[in-house]
């Protein structure tokens, strides 16, 4: 299948219409035609496309096809009437339903004419003229653009043809005039002053994948220096109404019409001397990349919108640029609605009414004369600026022309260059020379996939070039594609390429309509026209077809496979046909592949296949057989071994549990003593205790084994085919492989389907390892693969111990015995990658088990196996062998006295170290419900290999991960301590089942055996802290973890210790938002929203409070560390992990850390305290920072370590009167919020007085300490506090606690004073409840200077007045203690003891 010129279109009397369009032609025809019967034999009978150009990419045989510049100059003069076709403007509707062809002012329209008596061809239209005659309406009125529009139909039962066509007409007068296929004029609008170039449009298509929008529907005029755009939406309507008029005027004889508005935009494009040719690619909206870079090649000052906005893109071709880049902004302008012309309605009333037969006939010669009509009102244009253009000073563009998917553009130019361009980078792609006067066209196949709806296959985009000079039609790939096809043509023809479909569609109605009969078509001068049919593997085919038909049998080999669920007799024959007829062996093996990966094929079939090809090939004979088909063959041989071998090794499997050893048979088989065994069997006892007594409820699992299927098999390793040259036919090698990269969950299910049935059930070992010898893979492989099987299994038992053993021994003994057997002294490369695997696992059970085993077979194999006396070792019996001891050496085989190899002593080291890791994974697996507070993702997991690359602190740090992750307190790892007789009472009493609790301390109590230097109280509690405030900072609401953080941080002994780990906790996590809350709450004045707490510290309102609490508790902390002196502490490891390496540990890096500045240390301590009581009491408006003065300020939020100026207590007075009112009023917001926990009991006065205690310790109880703390380091009168202390609980009624403070006072008369007052305010109170009467008694028994001042006291300024008599009188007397005996208010205050016996 080829491409070929498919004939669709014939003119009838296609003379005729060029003797009417070119009346100067018809004897120019007449005198040639004689020259024309002459050169008649001389010229090819036939177009060329039958004969046989496969190899049309040679260049010689380019040029004997090509027409020199000189023959073409000879043939001017006789066939210059041919040309006819060539100068005619012709516009073929995309329905093929109308064609219209114009020169100067004469228009033809021809539809097609089925006539059954002419014996026409089916596949070929007839196109006769229904209307010819004059379109223009002033003098000298010329054709310059023609467009045929069909428009879409609203009516279902046109099935998807459209309505009606309208024929389009631009004039070089400027006028755009639109008629009916019969010549009537629909409308007559002039949009600018100049001629019009080009008419173009672009309808409605499809979003072709997600991302690219729609193709909207819109109409293009070009002028001279204009380019009018008219919307699809709105033409189509205006379109649709004046059809309808015409049709109502034409039967009623109406004179009126009045056509819609028709809106539309007008551009003026800038920067670009002339323009010949234009198209749209629609709207696109660029990405924010694009937007950057041209922001920036235009100003430094532009601006980035957040959204790219949408702009539509505008080729146009013309000069200086050669191709110029238009983006119009969409939304920058509004269209215009032009009112429609007086003059039209006129032309059109005067037309109607002067039409003999009723129809708008504009061939008759008696036209009235036109009187002189008002001008038409021209709009402006929108200047439009160059985006980006191809700059060329010398060259012009002709014609532009868009790939069907807007990726592409094609230009013509003046030096007969035929340039590619990409629209989306606006470059050059290629350049074709030596096609001057050349027409281009594009044709876009797709490719077919299948019968499914939704499927969408590829596409090719192909490039249609008709070189008239040379006669010749070339079809190209687009891109940087071959030339694909060549056609001998007629040199007078038209190239028409249909770049638009039907006016009116949309995304519903679109579906099931043929949007255009052909792309690309070409028209001869003898009225012919025949379309371009492109297949679309050509776009994948070179020379040789032969790859291209294997691709499509490939192709549909997978198609039927897919369709297909079980296999069948014609399933078979099927695939057996398709797989033999492919020839190329490299897509037949591929074809193969597909095969053997289809799940629902059987073993049998699989097989069969396999047989069918290696006979084929055989059939062919030893000199047919290139050294591709041999390693086809040898594939096939592979495969079809590995599948014997998965058939055998199917049969193997059963379902009988395996026989329980006892310690006697272990030992013999492992070569250990009993009570080496016995303590091995009692260390996984214990960790799988652990495990289910703390593990979750179980969930029910679904997995889907792919492996035990033989697809699932095959798709696990690799068969790499080679065949030597001596080899015969059938011989040859070949090596079978597990696949490198083979995903762990596939090459699990692929070790439980060969090993499981010899771990979990009674399979022979002998028979298995039998059949894998069989089947050529690698026996390192397998054993490896056993050994991964067995380590990544958490379940692992005693039990399986003996299938491992007997495999692993006759995997190891197939093996080179030189990566084996080493000496003593060198270490075996075997081992050592199995002893990897064991180190880099995280099942630390099943990796212990394993390691053991290995030992033993390396025992074995060594030949240093211990030699037993008797069935049991009577060394078992003594007492200490049983003792666990991380020195002793505990699991290590007992030999002679001769040398122990190397390979041995470093198995057993890894046997220790798995024992280590087994407690530490117990621990891990210890997971309380109660305290669980992070969920985490990843889980945490310890392997050798971790440890030993973590560094020194690593053993710590994975504990210490875990206690923060679990929320494990302080006291959850420590077993209270009780005497002796609590403690044996608790273990009878507890004897039969334990908590999770002592669980929790028996395990850790166990791993300060094994680990005393990284189980060491401080380095775990300063790792614990670390990492509880590495989750606080992950979840900064949690302020819990921080909080928690702080508890370990205290247990901390060593001082050098703790001010490392907080001098390291504040320069990473807390420095940053204890800042932000401090310069937050400085520029809002007050306690801070939810919303602006979250934006700028990261913590929310509600949590903020105990935030900064736990900031005052750190610097409390950190002071009192930096007080005590301590050694340098010095951290050790265990002995069995002294080789580790990597990162230094935390503890070391914290007595790496800098001393810090006492100074500093306070200065921010203070910033703490007056940040949390603004947060605490609510103080508003207060500006924390400026209670620092200016040497304070640039202290704060240094290093601590720093050493700046500090304040000192000489401060500016306004600053020491901001403190002082500040303080006060911490005092006194202190104080009523204890009166306000009081008023919540039922009993006031008993609360008062029975509660001091529980009041002093409360938190509004302890603020007066902590104020007096910090008036103290600011340098604010401490006696000016107390006072006010001592005033503001009096005046809340807490007289007991206001006695303890007034003991403290220095300045008795002032505060007697004050005492005075608050006496007055008392005694008024009280005054105020009684009778006037009664008042009026007392007071004219006082005296008047007394009554006068009673009257001025307020009593409402007390907090709390509803005191007993009993509590005024002792503050009365208290008041008359202070007041010293020649104080001017000693004797106001002895008349107010009379009054206040009186009143009591």
């Amino acid at each position: 299948m080829s491409c070929h010129l498919l004939p669709c279109i014939r003119l009838n009397d296609v003379f005729g219409v060029r003797d009417y369009l070119f009346p100067e032609l018809k004897d120019a025809a007449v005198n040639c035609k004689q020259a024309e019967e002459t050169s008649k034999d001389e010229t090819p009978t036939s177009d060329g496309w039958d004969e046989d150009w496969g190899d049309w990419n040679d260049d010689k045989q380019e040029e004997s096809r090509e027409t020199t510049p000189e023959e073409e100059t000879e043939g001017e003069g006789n066939n210059g009437w041919k040309k006819w076709m060539q100068e005619c403007i012709i516009s073929v509707s995309p329905a093929a339903d109308l064609i219209a062809l114009a020169n100067e002012d004469r228009l033809v329209l021809m539809t097609p004419k089925f006539d059954g008596d002419s014996g026409q061809d089916d596949d070929t239209s007839y196109y006769s003229t229904v209307w010819s005659g004059s379109v223009a309406q002033d003098a000298g009125e010329n054709i310059t653009a023609l467009l045929s529009l069909p428009l879409a139909s609203q009516k279902r039962s046109t099935q998807g043809a459209p309505d009606w066509t309208c024929v389009l007409v631009g004039f070089n007068t400027g006028f755009v005039r639109m008629y009916t296929e019969t010549g009537a004029l629909l409308l007559s609008q002039k949009l600018h002053t100049g001629g019009v170039l080009k008419l173009k449009c672009n309808t409605y298509t499809p979003r072709r994948y997600l991302g690219i929008a729609e193709q909207h529907e819109e109409l293009l005029i070009l002028y001279t220096r204009a380019l009018v755009t008219i919307d699809g939406f709105s033409l189509y309507q205006a379109l649709k109404a004046c059809r309808n008029q015409v049709a109502r005027a034409t039967a009623s004889g109406e004179a009126s019409l009045q056509p819609p508005p028709l809106a539309y935009k007008k551009w003026a494009p800038q920067d670009m001397d002339s323009i010949v040719d234009c198209h749209t690619t629609g709207v696109h909206s660029p990405n924010p990349f694009d937007q950057m870079v041209l922001a920036s090649l235009t100003s430094h000052t532009s601006t980035i919108r957040p959204s790219p906005p949408a702009a539509s893109v505008y080729l146009m071709s013309g000069m200086g640029p050669y191709l110029g880049f238009f983006y119009a902004i969409e939304g920058s302008t509004q269209p215009i609605l032009s009112e429609v012309a007086f003059a039209v309605a006129s032309k059109l009333k005067s037309a109607i009414m002067s039409a003999a037969s009723g129809w708008l006939s504009f061939g008759s010669k008696n036209r009235p004369e036109v009187s002189a009509e008002k001008p038409t009102k021209i709009e402006p244009a929108t200047p439009l600026n160059l985006r980006f253009g191809l700059p060329d000073m010398r060259r012009e563009g002709l014609s532009v022309s868009l790939s069907p998917n807007n990726t592409y553009a094609a230009t013509t130019d003046s030096f007969g260059r035929i340039m590619l361009i990409d629209t989306d980078r606006g470059i050059a792609l290629r350049m074709w020379k030596g096609y001057r006067d050349a027409q281009i066209g594009w044709v876009e196949v797709r490719e077919d996939e299948g019968t499914g709806h939704n499927k969408q296959g590829r596409s090719a985009q192909f490039l249609v070039i008709y070189a008239a000079r040379r006669g010749i039609l070339e079809v190209w790939v687009a891109g940087n594609g071959p030339r694909i096809a060549a056609f001998n043509v007629s040199k007078h023809c038209k190239l028409v390429h249909l770049t638009y479909g039907i006016l009116g569609l949309n995304n519903v109605t679109c579906r099931g309509v043929r949007i255009k009969a052909f792309q690309v078509g070409l028209m001869d001068a003898e009225g012919v026209l025949k379309a371009v049919q492109v297949p679309f593997h050509l776009a994948l085919s070179d020379k040789n077809n032969k790859r291209v038909r294997d691709m499509h049998l490939l192709k549909k080999l997978k198609q039927v496979l897919k369709e297909n669920t079980e296999e069948s007799e014609s399933l078979d024959t099927q695939v057996r046909d398709l797989l033999l007829n492919i020839k190329i062996s490299s897509i037949a093996q591929q074809g193969v592949d597909r095969v053997l990966s289809t799940r629902y094929l059987s073993a049998k079939f699989m097989i069969g296949i396999l047989k069918a090809c290696v006979q084929r090939l055989l059939v062919m004979g030893e000199e047919h057989l290139d050294i591709e088909r041999r390693l086809f063959m040898q594939y096939c041989h592979l495969q079809e071994h590995l599948i014997e071998s998965y058939i055998e090794i199917e049969q193997l499997q059963c379902n009988t549990p395996p026989i329980h050893l006892d310690s006697q048979s272990l030992s013999l088989l492992l070569g250990l003593s009993e009570s080496e065994v016995e303590h091995i069997v009692s260390e996984v006892e214990h960790s799988q205790r652990i495990v289910h007594a703390d593990q979750p409820p179980g969930r029910v699992r679904f997995e889907c084994d792919t492996v035990s299927h033989v697809s699932g098999f095959l798709g696990c390793f690799t068969c790499s085919p080679h065949v030597a040259e001596t080899e015969g036919t059938q011989q040859g090698g070949g090596t079978i492989t597990l696949v490198r990269d083979l995903p762990e969950e596939k090459k699990l299910q692929m070790g439980a389907f060969l090993y499981e049935c010899c771990f979990k059930y009674q399979s022979s070992p002998g028979d298995l390892g039998a059949v894998l010898r069989k089947s050529n893979i690698p026996m390192e492989q397998l054993a490896q693969l056993l050994v991964w099987t067995w380590i990544n299994d958490s379940t692992r038992s005693i039990d399986g111990i003996p299938g491992l053993f007997n495999l692993l021994k006759i995997f190891t003994a197939s093996i080179d015995q030189s990566r084996i057997v080493v000496e003593k002294t060198s270490e075996s490369p075997w081992w050592q990658s199995i002893r990897d695997l064991c180190t880099h696992s995280c099942h630390c059970q099943s990796a212990f088990l394993a390691a053991i085993v290995s030992r033993s077979v390396a025992m074995e194999m060594s030949g240093t196996m211990p030699k037993r006396r008797g069935t049991l070792d009577t060394t078992a019996k003594d007492p200490d062998a049983d003792t666990i001891s991380v020195t002793s050496e505990t699991l290590s085989p007992i030999v002679d006295t001769e040398p122990v190899p190397l390979d041995i002593e470093l198995w057993s080291t890894v046997v220790r170290q798995l024992e280590d890791l087994i407690c530490i994974d117990s621990l891990l697996r210890l997971k309380p419900t109660k305290l669980r507070r992070v969920p985490s993702s990843d889980e945490l997991t310890v392997s050798i290999s971790t440890l030993l690359e973590g560094g020194k602190g690593c053993i710590t740090e994975v504990i210490a991960r875990h206690v923060s992750r679990v929320g494990f307190q302080p006291e959850d790892l420590y077993r209270p301590r009780q005497d002796e007789t609590s403690m044996s009472e608790e273990i009878q009493a507890s004897s039969s089942s334990s908590s999770s609790q002592d669980i929790v301390w028996d395990q850790v109590d166990m791993l300060r055996k094994r680990f005393p230097h990284s189980m060491e109280n401080d380095v775990l509690f300063s790792n614990s802290c670390w990492e509880y405030t590495v989750i606080w900072n992950k979840l900064p609401e949690e302020v819990d973890n921080l909080k928690s953080a702080l508890d370990f941080l205290r247990l901390v002994q060593n001082a050098m210790l703790r001010q490392g780990v907080c001098s390291m906790m504040w320069h990473m996590f807390l420095s940053k938002k204890f800042h932000a809350a401090a310069h937050l709450m400085e520029k809002v004045g007050k306690f801070p929203k939810d919303r602006l707490c979250r934006k700028d510290i990261g913590i929310g309102e509600t949590r903020l409070p105990q935030f900064v609490s736990c900031i005052c508790d750190f610097f409390n902390i950190i002071m009192e560390a930096n007080c005590e002196t301590n050694e340098v502490p010095v951290f050790n490891i265990e002995p069995l992990w002294n080789t580790v390496k990597g990162t230094v540990s935390l503890v070391e890096l914290a007595i790496d850390q800098k001393a810090t500045n006492y100074g500093l240390l306070k200065l921010h301590h203070q910033l703490a305290v007056v940040i949390n009581a603004v947060i605490t009491f609510n103080i508003k408006p207060i500006k924390v920072l400026s209670l620092f003065d200016s040497k304070g300020k640039h202290g704060l939020f240094q290093d601590l370590h720093a050493h700046p100026l500090l304040p000192t207590q000489n401060v500016d007075t306004s600053i020491g009167t901001q403190r002082r009112q500040f303080l006060t009023r911490i005092v006194s917001l202190s104080v009523m919020k204890m009166r306000d926990l009081v008023s919540m009991t039922t009993d006031a006065e008993s609360a008062s007085a029975t509660n001091t205690s529980r009041l002093r310790t409360t938190e509004a109880g302890r603020w007066p300490e902590t104020v007096l703390q910090l008036a103290e380091e600011f340098g604010v009168d401490l006696d000016l506090i107390k006072r006010h202390h001592v005033c503001t609980l009096y005046s809340a009624g807490f007289d007991k606690l206001a006695e303890e403070v007034l003991l403290t006072v220095n300045d008795r008369d002032s505060l007697g004073q004050d005492l005075l007052t608050i006496v007055g305010q008392r005694v008024a109170q009280k005054l105020s409840k009684l009778d006037a009467q009664m008042v009026v008694e007392l007071m004219s028994n006082v005296n008047p200077a007394l009554s006068t001042w009673l009257k001025s006291m307020n009593s409402a300024l007390l907090v709390y007045p509803d005191v007993p008599c009993s509590d005024i009188q002792a503050l009365v007397t208290q008041t008359l203690n202070q007041l010293s005996e020649n104080h001017p208010q000693q004797e106001l205050a002895a008349s107010l003891v009379e009054l206040v016996q009186v009143l009591g």
